[in-house]
C-alpha cells in the first residue's frame, strides 16, 4: 500500500460512520490482497523474495479480523456473513502457510459481493461520523496550476486535550 493510499484511507476514516468504516475496511483488504498477488508474481519471476507476499497477507489478515469483529454474531444475517468471512480467513491462513495464493481470486470475488451488501447498508445508515472533533475537509481545484488543494475548516484551538 502506497503512502498516498494510506493518506486517502486516513481521510476517509475521519469522515466515516459505522457502515462507512465497513466499506473502508473492505477496500483496504482488497488493496493488501492485490499487493500480495503482485508480490507473488514477482517472486515467481525471481524479482523478489517471498517476504513481501507474506507481509501483505499478514496485513490483509489483520484488516479482515477487524472486519469480522465488527459483525454482530447474534443476528441471523450476521452469522451468515461471519461464516463467509471465516471461510475467507481460512484461505488467507492457508495462503500464508503454503506461501502461495490459495483461491485468493475467489476470496476477492466473495469480498466484492459482501461489499455490495455493505454499500446498501451504508445508503440507509444516517448515523453521524464515528470520530468527533475532527476538521471538515473540502477539496477542489483552485488557482494552483492544475493541483488539488485541500483546505481545513473549523476551530483549530478547540482540539485535543486541555490540562
Amino acid at each position: 500500500m502506497t503512502d498516498e493510499l494510506k493518506k486517502e484511507f486516513t481521510l476517509r476514516i475521519t469522515q466515516a460512520n459505522h457502515s462507512g468504516l465497513l466499506l473502508i475496511t473492505c477496500d483496504m483488504e482488497k488493496v493488501y490482497i492485490e499487493d500480495a498477488l503482485v508480490a507473488y508474481e514477482r517472486y515467481e519471476a525471481g524479482e523478489e523474495n517471498i517476504k513481501d507476499f507474506l507481509k501483505n497477507m499478514n496485513m490483509a489478515k489483520k484488516v479482515h479480523n477487524e472486519l469480522m469483529s465488527s459483525i454482530n454474531p447474534e443476528d441471523e444475517n450476521g452469522r451468515k456473513v461471519l461464516n463467509v468471512l471465516r471461510f475467507i480467513y481460512s484461505k488467507y491462513i492457508q495462503s500464508t502457510v503454503k506461501r502461495m495464493p490459495c483461491e485468493l481470486d475467489r476470496c476477492q470475488k466473495m469480498m466484492d459481493e459482501l461489499r455490495v451488501g455493505f454499500e446498501k447498508l451504508h445508503e440507509i445508515d444516517t448515523d453521524e461520523p464515528v470520530m468527533k472533533n475532527v476538521h471538515q475537509i473540502y477539496a477542489g481545484l483552485t488557482y494552483g496550476k492544475g493541483t488539488l488543494n485541500e483546505s481545513l475548516e473549523g476551530d483549530y484551538n478547540n482540539r485535543g486535550f486541555k490540562a
